[in-house]
């Protein structure tokens, strides 16, 4: 199992209710949807370098109750968890506000360009 824990950059648009995890400093090799809700890119070693969330607001809320919308728009900064086990991306993600310290782990997902070994092999 891959474990990877880094600091985000983060950038939530009111607007159109959208929040953006990045690193400035990553180069994105291909950006996946993986849900309606959600597209991440990762870099050429298939690591997660920035995750954007549609409906943002709702999304989050819907998972915990304590993601407000102001801690959304005071955010600048989010602690990404990210662990692989085999075609399966974890992501938990930890917000602080007012010295308080959210985390909240998103649904599980596959990867979507993962084909079992049984199939290729035919």
């Amino acid at each position: 199992m891959f474990m990877n824990k880094i600091m985000q950059k983060a950038s939530y648009d009111k607007e159109s209710d959208v929040l953006t995890l990045y690193n400035e400093k990553a180069k994105v090799d291909q950006s996946i949807e993986v849900s309606e809700e959600m597209i991440i890119d990762i870099d050429s070693s298939g690591h997660i370098v920035n995750i954007e969330l549609l409906d943002a607001y709702e999304f989050l809320h819907a998972l915990n109750s304590s993601i407000t919308k102001k801690i959304l728009n005071e955010l600048t900064e989010v602690e990404m968890v990210f662990k692989q086990f085999r075609n399966y991306w974890m992501i938990s993600l930890a917000f602080v506000s007012s010295g308080k310290r959210i985390e909240e782990k998103l649904p599980v997902f596959a990867r979507a360009d993962f084909q079992s070994p049984l199939l290729a092999s035919n």
